[in-house]
């Protein structure tokens, strides 16, 4: 009885501290672990949450290119027409028609198409890219323009070319003078600046629009018009 109770022994304080060290340290690995795996969900989610941004962004951009129709838009309240794709700094617009929206009929409606004015604008301030529409090529009134929703996220800069029959590419989308013919009208005259705009409601052959975005670095969509 004695020499086995003399043999049995409880752990030391140095055995103590060494195990509760290697629990610390197990725990610590484990918790890192943990925070790394939870910071790869978060850009995990953020980078898809912005690619699927761009995604929306770009279809509707090329559905709008795609719907281009060379037709001048007449703003509300006498103002002077404008070219049916124009280019002003940061804003762009375009006549578009074909976009499907319901009419009252018998059954509660029927889908018909609808021309508008479609116009992108970036605000560099907050690096957002809105659009807005106008509901018709001739609006009666004001109220007839939509509120700006944000298009797209992160955006630095917007450019864009034109191309023209037997011209080539150009910077902007205004169509040169070569190429307007019968279709050059009267000088814009509530444009501000030394060279008043000339509209036209010709169109290019295609447009290349390029965003700079922080996230994606820059993008450039090429739409064919005709």
């Amino acid at each position: 009885m004695n020499r086995r109770g003399r043999n049995t022994r409880g752990i030391t304080l140095i055995e103590l501290v060494v195990a509760m060290a290697t629990f610390a340290l197990v725990a610590v690995m484990g918790a890192q672990a943990l925070t790394g795996m939870m910071r790869m969900r978060d850009d995990l989610s953020n980078r898809s949450g912005r690619n699927a941004e761009l995604a929306l962004a770009t279809s509707l951009i090329r559905a709008d290119l795609s719907a281009a129709l060379p037709m001048l838009f007449y703003p509300p309240g006498n103002a002077a027409p404008r070219s049916a794709l124009r280019q002003r700094g940061d804003v762009f617009a375009l006549s578009v028609g074909g976009q499907p929206v319901m009419r009252p009929g018998q059954d509660g409606g029927f889908p018909g198409s609808v021309r508008q004015r479609v116009e992108y604008r970036l605000d560099r301030t907050t690096g957002t890219l809105l659009r807005r529409h106008w509901a018709a090529l001739t609006p009666a009134r004001a109220d007839a323009l939509s509120p700006e929703i944000p298009v797209l996220t992160g955006v630095t800069a917007l450019r864009l070319r034109s191309f023209w029959d037997q011209i080539g590419w150009v910077d902007g989308v205004a169509p040169p003078r070569a190429v307007m013919g019968d279709g050059q009208h009267a000088t814009d005259r509530d444009q501000t600046g030394a060279a008043p705009e000339v509209y036209s409601s010709a169109l290019p052959l295609a447009v290349e629009l390029t965003l700079d975005t922080e996230s994606h670095g820059s993008i450039t969509l090429l739409e064919a018009l005709k």
